[in-house]
């Protein structure tokens, strides 16, 4: 384990918490901290994932190309991306999204296989009960 990193836990967290690994190359420090009794997860550009995944974030990013970038940088050859963000029209949001934008931001990357889905969505969350106009977008590397 990388001993900064192990000084860096030992002296920050009383007990075992969650982690998330980017950039895990051969995942002994992930190997670590689950031995340690923490849940953690890895994740190396080399290994590659099936699938990266985001629900209702994208619209609140600074760098979505980048956002973009790195999970098409982080999905094995024929992995899958799925997107839930908010679109444009909807005014329970602060979303400048529309359909054109983000399958344009997808195929600027690489992606392949591109879907968008636009449909409403009724948010019953406590405080919320209003309507969405949700954006669903698919692709592949």
């Amino acid at each position: 384990m990388n001993l900064c990193l192990k000084k860096f836990i030992e002296e920050k967290f009383k007990k075992q918490g969650k982690a998330l690994d980017l950039g895990a190359g051969n995942f002994s420090d992930v190997n670590y901290l689950k031995q340690l009794g923490w849940k953690c997860e890895g994740v190396d550009k080399n290994v590659g994932v099936d699938l990266v995944y985001s629900n209702y974030v994208f619209h609140k990013l600074v760098d979505r190309e980048q956002f973009v970038k790195t999970a098409y940088d982080n999905l094995k050859v024929g992995g899958w991306f799925f997107l839930h963000t908010f679109d444009k029209s909807d005014s329970n949001s602060n979303s400048d999204i529309t359909s054109n934008s983000l399958k344009e931001m997808l195929k600027r990357q690489g992606f392949r296989n591109i879907r968008i889905r636009a449909f409403d969505y009724y948010d019953k969350e406590k405080g919320h009960n209003h309507w969405h106009k949700i954006l669903e977008a698919t692709s592949q590397k």
